[in-house]
């Protein structure tokens, strides 16, 4: 990941992460703890030169029932993953060009956050693996999916700093062999 988010950060995109911490409401993690989770997250990252722009955290869980839990935490919230208030904030704070932005993640959670605040949902194998549609909130109508699906963080964001490239070399040669005065064209790439 520390990698995906370096390629990320020297192709020119900002890099945001958006997570839900749950730890919070349910009093497994107090300020301080959630402080070192983040901080070594960070930390790990920079191992491979990953530097984030900015982390966006949603402290609440809406279930109820557990020992230490924080009352005032345990609420339904528009951050929450598949809510989308994180991200909405992170276009406000941040100079985020909204056309070519894209959520990357393993939950369906994101890939829903990412339909509600419409951007681009890329999934992963990795983690949840988008196999997670029993945690998925009944609530929701349907359950989203990604628009391309990848193996690993790194790929989905190779792919995106390099898409506009891939098919250039086979439109070109398109292009190049079409008399001027073409109709219609139909090109199908299959495998």
């Amino acid at each position: 990941a520390g990698q995906a988010v370096r390629l990320a950060r020297e192709a020119g995109f900002l890099t945001v992460a958006v997570t839900n911490r749950p730890q919070v409401a349910k009093g497994l993690l107090d300020e301080s703890g959630l402080d070192h989770v983040l901080g070594r997250l960070e930390a790990e990252l920079a191992e491979d030169g990953g530097v984030l722009d900015r982390i966006y955290f949603c402290p609440h869980h809406p279930d109820k029932g557990f020992p230490n839990e924080i009352p005032e935490l345990k609420i339904n919230c528009a951050c929450r993953k598949p809510g989308d208030l994180m991200i909405r904030q992170a276009m406000t704070e941040l100079p985020v060009e909204k056309s070519k932005s894209v959520i990357i993640g393993d939950s369906l959670r994101d890939i829903g956050a990412a339909r509600k605040a419409g951007i681009w949902a890329y999934g992963v194998r990795t983690g949840y693996g988008l196999r997670d549609e029993k945690s998925y909130p009944a609530a929701e109508a349907d359950i989203p999916r990604a628009d391309l699906v990848f193996d690993t963080v790194y790929d989905a964001v190779r792919f995106q700093c390099g898409y506009q490239d891939i098919g250039q070399g086979l439109s070109g040669a398109i292009h190049h062999r079409l008399p001027s005065k073409a109709g219609p064209l139909l090109v199908s790439i299959c495998g």
